[in-house]
């Protein structure tokens, strides 16, 4: 019964309405959600104009820059591995060595275009407000870590071997033959 009213409402008010006034709300609904959604690109500007110094350093990296990074990855990597298996009791002290395969990649949005019978692809690029222009970073991966060797005072325990190759394998996904467990020569016997 309610519903039945709550119809014949709709229906009077758009009969009152006519179809050209219809149509003209619809538009400017249309328009006011597509200027509110604005221009994907903005967000990330905004985003990265509170981290204006990162977005220049990135543009402006060199090799030498980005060898320095990856040595910032490993040296991070090995500091944060060491100090997580030397809180696990039996490992004692420890030493970590880590290696990478590859370098960091960064992945940018491609657009792909059609014409003439042929796909073509474009790299998406963003201007900042110096009217310089970068490509539209997706992701950013790291290097990836190849290989581990610990040396710790517990390394000649079968158990302590097993726990801190399941650890390392848990952490960086990598196979358990490309990790080494080794007792450290200081170790107190």
């Amino acid at each position: 019964m309610v519903m039945e009213t709550y119809k014949d409402r709709v229906k009077t008010i758009l009969q009152k309405a006519g179809p050209i006034r219809l149509a003209a709300v619809a538009a400017c609904g249309v328009l006011l959600l597509a200027l509110s959604w604005g221009n994907p690109f903005s967000r990330e500007q905004a985003e990265s104009g509170k981290r204006s110094g990162e977005t220049e350093e990135a543009a402006g990296e060199t090799a030498g820059e980005r060898g320095a990074s990856r040595t910032e990855y490993k040296a991070a990597m090995e500091r944060e591995l060491k100090d997580i298996l030397e809180r696990v009791e039996g490992v004692g002290q420890a030493e970590v060595m880590v290696t990478l395969r590859g370098s960091e990649e960064k992945v940018t949005l491609k657009d792909n275009a059609s014409g003439g019978g042929r796909m073509e692809e474009e790299t998406v690029l963003i201007e900042d407000e110096n009217r310089n222009s970068s490509p539209y970073v997706v992701m950013e991966k790291e290097p990836e870590i190849e290989g581990v060797v610990v040396v710790c005072d517990g390394g000649e325990d079968a158990v302590i071997r097993r726990e801190v190759i399941e650890a390392v394998c848990a952490l960086f996904q990598i196979e358990s033959h490309k990790i080494k467990v080794m007792k450290s020569k200081e170790a107190k016997e």
